[in-house]
């Protein structure tokens, strides 16, 4: 299994599209792939792929709830048919553990366990790709899923301000003890004419660069573009 978790560092990144992209090109591609929702109170996932409302994320962590009254939560475990109940299906035949529909569910207290817990659920199962969008907020449990997959991606690009919140998300990570050296970057596009060249700012954080991007404009999901065809090959050189 590959866990992939893919982090935009500043907002209106791509990140989402980039998630999404990648689990189906995944998909196409013969390996069993599933693709999570994690930005809990702004994701869309469950709207572009058209999916219905439920079951989602937010009704596994209220079974996990509901489970914590009558056993200690560090306690509750998944298998994967406990599991499986909380899972779409994706016309493509991806899975998909959905958009958060509960407002109320919080970013601080259980909510860390209750995420550890479906992480560790998956982390067991049989999938052989699982990509996390992952949402932007610096939570306990966001971080946990950066540090435990095994790619953790940060979309980001070449825009001056863009660079500084790079340079500070960063600071912030060390600051609660990450391992920065984990991260790897992946550019949304190509640089303008007076900005750093990629590999430019990936040697200035020390962090390699997986890739540049192509931006382009009102694109359709899995167009046979080159944004699909660099998405493919980055897939191939993680599943190596």
């Amino acid at each position: 299994m590959k866990i992939i978790s893919i982090y935009g560092v500043s907002r209106q990144s791509g990140k989402t599209t980039i998630a999404e992209e990648m689990a189906l090109i995944s998909q196409k591609k013969g390996y069993k792939t599933l693709l999570v929702d994690m930005d809990i109170h702004d994701g869309d996932v469950t709207q572009r792929l058209k999916l219905d409302q439920h079951p989602n994320i937010s009704n596994w962590c209220e079974g996990i709830y509901r489970k914590s009254k009558k056993t200690s939560i560090i306690h509750i475990e998944y298998n994967q048919d406990g599991w499986r109940p909380f899972i779409q299906k994706h016309s493509s035949g991806l899975a998909v553990l959905a958009t958060n529909t509960n407002p109320k569910l919080p970013n601080y207290g259980n909510i860390f366990y209750e995420i550890k817990i479906i992480y560790n659920s998956i982390r067991q199962s049989d999938y052989d790709v699982v990509i996390f969008d992952m949402g932007n907020d610096a939570t306990s449990f966001n971080y946990m899923i950066l540090e435990e997959s095994d790619y953790p991606i940060l979309v980001v690009d070449t825009f001056r301000y863009n660079v500084e919140a790079l340079k500070h998300f960063l600071w912030d990570a060390r600051d609660v003890h990450f391992p920065v050296e984990k991260f790897q970057l992946l550019f949304n596009r190509e640089p303008t004419a007076i900005e750093d060249l990629p590999e430019s700012v990936g040697r200035e954080f020390q962090l390699p660069v997986l890739s540049v991007l192509p931006e382009i404009k009102n694109r359709e999901t899995m167009a046979p573009d080159m944004f699909n065809n660099k998405l493919g090959a980055l897939l191939e050189d993680i599943m190596k």
